[in-house]
């Protein structure tokens, strides 16, 4: 990726214009020439940062490093804010940005959405059980335990985390991983 500021705006590229037009000329094959910076364009430097907890800053022009890059701000995961009535008026109350017990929640929808699309294709089997008394498959009981176990497992696992940033981060998978 490449940047160029004009008149106080940096405006960046994938990759070199194919023609580039500027005071002097209209410049045809412009990504073959050899001297971008000639031209007043310079390389951007993304640094890397978690994007659970972090984020970029607006870029700017790093003139020590001749290259257009941004700062890494920490996200302020304990953030709070006042709450106001219909007025407009602060009623006392402070709230946090990030309300845990909401963000579990989510979570927990999620994860039970996931199971109710796993189980559904196999639900034909429990009607007919209950409807017929027909049994069902050993591989599909097993198959749908699994599946009811690891929503358990899940519930468990994040009403343990303690900290905005565990449960923003926190991942499930109804699949095996190997590391």
């Amino acid at each position: 990726m490449v940047a160029i500021e004009k008149n106080g705006t940096i405006q960046t590229f994938n990759r070199l214009p194919n023609k580039w037009e500027d005071e002097k000329g209209v410049y045809m094959n412009f990504r073959l020439f050899p001297n971008k910076e000639d031209f007043g364009f310079y390389d951007v430097v993304t640094p890397s940062y978690d994007r659970v907890t972090q984020q970029l800053s607006k870029i700017f022009w790093d003139a020590d490093n001749k290259v257009f890059t941004y700062t890494v701000n920490n996200i302020d995961l304990d953030a709070t804010y006042k709450m106001i009535d219909e007025e407009g008026n602060e009623t006392g109350e402070i709230k946090a940005v990030y309300d845990k017990d909401k963000l579990k929640a989510d979570i927990i929808v999620g994860v039970k959405s996931k199971a109710n699309v796993l189980l559904s294709s196999t639900d034909w089997y429990s009607s007919r059980k209950a409807e017929l008394g027909t049994a069902i498959p050993d591989s599909i009981l097993a198959e749908r335990k699994k599946i009811r176990d690891k929503v358990v497992a899940v519930e468990a696992e994040v009403a343990a985390l303690t900290t905005v940033e565990s449960i923003l981060k926190y991942t499930y998978s109804f699949t095996e991983q190997t590391d």
